[in-house]
């Protein structure tokens, strides 16, 4: 029982750190005062966590609060802007997509980079890639902190292994081990849909919601046309990635057909990631089996909404309302029961996206607190 104490406590410890660095990052500079008012913690609580931060550099000082009237200034806070950046990856089939993000969650820069085989030559390849980005833009403020990554795959985060990659033929590759060498930083790997979640969880469309369902849906040129393929999901489950007993949770594509979707031509593509471009009769097929795919996971999961992301950048309102017509219409029925479909606020660069934030919490946590996150979302040395 004493046990199980102590690590709620380390839990809620690391909670209300990343909750304060979130609004420092997103919202600040803010006071003591503006940060209780928003988090809700006591004082005293507060009192530590911001005394920490400052005393390892994290957070700085940045002028007081100009506030009409009586009484004492409020003392603003900010993460520091020079502290440091991270580098965030999303492997797309036979090219990487790259995100540098400051030590305020600030996008610096996007970068694309083809693979080449074999693919065990990754992480120089990166590094070599970050070292010419470097060379040619200069070095951002700090030091690069952390670096994220997310590809197809059942991975195991805690330990940064890849345990198994149809994709890439790949079968326990120590792939955390090999870029944490190459960068002589902490390294995160997870499974691309889930870097994408955490993404929409922590700054995207799904932050209002506990329990969610990701969607990451991609499109491979295939002659004239292209392949719409799901390759894969990630569920949010009371505010957490849900892993499966084996970090297997999400493998959809099992469950679907070779080229289950089916093709789309280029002007279909466009068609789908305009808001408002006009959802045609020849997209209501697609539609149809998107919303098919969604039913048995809504009822067995039952979760509040659902986000659409990856590459198609399906954004078009029409096709949106569609799907979760559909969906809602086929899903058991149960009161007060409504499932919203929503776009991606990242789309097609959610992975590295969300690779790049969960290396950034990671780089500001403190020590004590650092093991719950990295076990949460992973986590090499």
């Amino acid at each position: 029982m004493q046990h199980t104490w102590k690590m709620n406590q380390t839990e809620a410890a690391a909670m209300n750190r990343q909750l304060v660095l979130h609004l420092l990052r997103n919202h600040g500079p803010l006071s003591r005062r503006q940060l209780a008012e928003r988090t809700g913690l006591r004082s005293s609580s507060l009192t530590y966590i911001t005394r920490d931060l400052i005393g390892r550099g994290v957070v700085r000082t940045q002028g007081k609060l100009d506030k009409p009237g009586a009484g004492k200034k409020q003392v603003l806070l900010e993460v520091d802007p020079h502290l440091g950046w991270v580098l965030g990856v999303g492997i797309e089939g036979d090219s990487a997509s790259l995100v540098l993000l400051d030590c305020k969650g600030q996008v610096i820069d996007r970068d694309r980079m083809a693979l080449r085989e074999p693919f065990t030559l990754l992480p120089q390849l990166l590094k070599t890639r970050l070292d010419n980005w470097v060379a040619r833009r200069g070095t951002p403020p700090g030091q690069l902190l952390a670096v994220g990554l997310g590809m197809t795959g059942v991975i195991d985060p805690v330990c940064g292994v890849v345990l198994r990659s149809t994709r890439f033929n790949l079968q326990n590759w120590k792939l955390g081990e090999a870029l944490a060498e190459a960068f002589g930083v902490d390294v995160r790997i997870d499974n691309d849909s889930n870097f994408a979640a955490f993404a929409e969880a922590k700054e995207g469309n799904a932050q209002d919601e506990s329990n969610f369902l990701y969607l990451l849906i991609n499109s491979d040129e295939k002659g004239t046309e292209y392949a719409v393929q799901g390759l894969g999901s990630s569920m949010f489950i009371n505010g957490d990635v849900y892993r499966g007993a084996c970090f297997g949770a999400g493998e959809i594509d099992t469950i679907l057909e070779r080229d289950h979707y089916g093709c789309v031509s280029a002007e279909q593509l466009l068609v789908m990631s305009s808001p408002e471009g006009d959802f045609s009769q020849d997209l209501y097929q697609l539609a149809d089996r998107i919303s098919a795919t969604l039913v048995p996971i809504v009822d067995l999961l039952d979760p509040s909404a659902i986000i659409i992301g990856g590459n198609l950048s399906l954004t078009n309102q029409a096709m949106i309302q569609n799907i979760e017509e559909q969906l809602n219409a086929r899903i058991v029925p149960v009161p007060n029961r409504h499932v919203s479909i929503r776009p991606s606020l990242f789309m097609d660069h959610g992975v590295p996206m969300g690779a790049a934030i969960a290396a950034l919490d990671m780089a500001l946590l403190p020590s004590e607190t650092g093991a719950m996150a990295n076990q949460a979302m992973g986590v090499t040395s």
